[in-house]
């Protein structure tokens, strides 16, 4: 579920309301996002500070004057860890150094851009921004990721959507078209992380990705 794009003044209700979205019919929390435009810098971080640190949800994504807010339903924490999972097997068994970042809030005032991925990693040394970035898209809409990625100087973004996996090498002025393979970790075999998600269960899961490796 996609929340309106609102061009109305950050008020309290309305975010009060994204936090506690009515449930589905199986009893299950919806995804939710509301986009809200014309939002100072100054407004995002307070909006930011008043939600308070170390929360799992709303995530904040800020661009230009546009603040997506965005609540996460349980199959999107699943997809988020079950991939971060297979991932930290496949750095193990290769012997790749990495840094997991994790949901760390990125920010640069200068480039009126904030972000708080699903995972994102350093490939080999520890930097200020990671190389590679994870979000998991059940919903569509909110504001551009990959521009605000590219204003980090993330090389790489990866897309959970419709139930496979879209690879983004971002480059300046670059054309932004999915990738079938990441430039990133090029051994990789993504069709093995697609199969395994869609499993069962998670003991299965890890189970035939580490076999598949």
């Amino acid at each position: 579920m996609v929340g309106p794009v609102s061009t109305h003044p950050l008020q309290e209700p309305a975010w009060d309301e994204l936090l506690r979205p009515e449930r589905l019919g199986d009893g299950t929390e919806p995804e939710q996002r509301i986009v809200y435009c014309a939002v100072s810098w100054h407004s995002y971080l307070a909006f930011d500070k008043k939600l308070g640190p170390d929360r799992p949800s709303p995530r904040l994504y800020y661009l230009d004057g546009e603040l997506e807010i965005m609540t996460t339903s349980n199959e999107h924490e699943r997809i988020k860890e079950w991939i971060g999972g297979f991932l930290e097997d496949y750095f193990l068994a290769t012997g790749l150094e990495t840094t997991p970042r994790g949901q760390a809030t990125l920010r640069l005032v200068l480039k009126q851009a904030g972000a708080e991925p699903d995972k994102s990693w350093c490939i080999g040394k520890e930097k200020e921004f990671p190389d590679l970035v994870f979000e998991v898209a059940l919903t569509h809409g909110g504001v551009a990721k990959l521009e605000l990625y590219r204003r980090f100087n993330v090389p790489e973004v990866w897309f959970w959507r419709k139930n496979k996996i879209e690879i983004f090498v971002l480059e300046p002025g670059g054309m932004d078209e999915p990738r079938p393979q990441s430039r990133l970790l090029p051994g990789l075999d993504i069709s093995l992380l697609e199969h395994c998600v869609a499993l069962p269960s998670w003991h299965q899961a890890r189970q035939a990705f580490r076999a598949g490796l």
